[in-house]
C-alpha cells in the first residue's frame, strides 16, 4: 500500500506504468529498481547500491537475490540505523519458507513454490550450483492456468526423473496435462501429490536430491505428509 510522502520500493524489473501512476496519485516516493537502486551478482557474492549506501562482496542469501536486494532497498529507504556489519552477519541466514528450502538430508529434500518460468529459471540456476553425486527427482503439481510448458522447460535440464501429480480443485492441472507438456520418457504419473512424493522418496538414494515444486499447494501437501510421517515415527 502506497502512502503519501513515504518511500515505495519496487523490485519489479519491468515495472508496469500503472504502479508509477498510483504512486503519483498517492504522493508516495517511488524508488524503482534500475533507477533509484541497483544490485548485481558478482563472481564472489553480490553488490547493492542506492543514493545512501554501496555494499560490495555481500554473502549470497538463501532467498532469491531479487528478494534480498529489494529488502535491502526497503531497509535503506526506511532510515533505520542498521550497521553494515549486522547486514553482512545476517544476510545469508534469511530464509523464506518454501523458497529453495532444504528440509531434509540424505536424500536432500528441497521445497520451492516456483510456479512460473521466471521462478523456475531461478530455481534451475540454484540447482545447477549444487554439488551433485546422484539424481535430481522432481515432484511436481501445478495449476492449469499457469505456463506449465514454460515452467517445466526451465527445470528440465536439471531434472533426471519426474513424479507428476494432479492438484485438486477446478484450477488444478492433471498429471496427464503435465506429462503432455514434458513429452519425456523420464516421467511417472500419480493420483496425488502425496503418492508422488512417497514414490520419489522410496526410489531416491542418499546422494539424490528430491525437489518439490510447481505450486504452493504442492509444497503444502508434501509438508503436511512429512509432518504426518514424523508424528507417526516413520
Amino acid at each position: 500500500m502506497f502512502r503519501a510522502a513515504k518511500p515505495a520500493v519496487v523490485g519489479e524489473p519491468d515495472m508496469p506504468q500503472s504502479i508509477a501512476q498510483v504512486a503519483q496519485e498517492k504522493g508516495a516516493q517511488l524508488l524503482q529498481l534500475g533507477r533509484d537502486w541497483r544490485w548485481q551478482q558478482l563472481e564472489s557474492g553480490w553488490r547493492f547500491s542506492d543514493e545512501r549506501i554501496t555494499l560490495t562482496e555481500l554473502p549470497l542469501p538463501q532467498v532469491p537475490l531479487p528478494n534480498a536486494a529489494t529488502a535491502l532497498a526497503a531497509l535503506s529507504a526506511s532510515g533505520l540505523n542498521v550497521s553494515e556489519a549486522i547486514i553482512r552477519q545476517h544476510l545469508d541466514k534469511a530464509v523464506l519458507p518454501g523458497r529453495f528450502q532444504t528440509v531434509a538430508q540424505q536424500p536432500q529434500v528441497i521445497l520451492d513454490v516456483a510456479h512460473n518460468p521466471h521462478a523456475a529459471g531461478y530455481l534451475a540456476g540454484r540447482l545447477a550450483q549444487l554439488p551433485k553425486q546422484g539424481k535430481v527427482r522432481a515432484v511436481v503439481g501445478m495449476l492449469h492456468d499457469k505456463d506449465i510448458a514454460g515452467t517445466l522447460a526451465c527445470l528440465a535440464p536439471q531434472v533426471d526423473q519426474w513424479y507428476l501429480a494432479p492438484l485438486e480443485g477446478p484450477r488444478g492441472a492433471s498429471a496427464d496435462e503435465l506429462m503432455a507438456a514434458l513429452a519425456t520418457d523420464r516421467a511417472l504419473a500419480f493420483s496425488s501429490v502425496t503418492e508422488a512424493w512417497r514414490a520419489a522418496m522410496q526410489q531416491a538414494a542418499e546422494q539424490d536430491i528430491v525437489l518439490v515444486c510447481g505450486s504452493f499447494h504442492t509444497v503444502a501437501q508434501v509438508m503436511e505428509a512429512m509432518e504426518t510421517e514424523k508424528g507417526s515415527g516413520k
